[in-house]
């Protein structure tokens, strides 16, 4: 696990960046488990449930 200290001005950069990029991925479908699957695009899977991860837990 990484900490990083932010102002809230970054942290809000931050947020708007995987935002925009969460919407790019929006088209993938969820396993039962609520994670990402594409196995034409494995790697746009990995950043959907990444960025999913990061935003529902801050």
């Amino acid at each position: 696990m990484v900490t990083i200290y932010l102002t809230d001005e970054e942290y809000q950069v931050l947020v708007d960046l995987l935002d925009n990029e969460w919407y790019r991925l929006d088209y993938m479908q969820c396993d039962d488990d609520g994670n990402f699957y594409d196995d034409d695009y494995p790697d746009d899977a990995k950043r959907a449930n990444v960025i999913q991860k990061i935003l529902t837990t801050h």
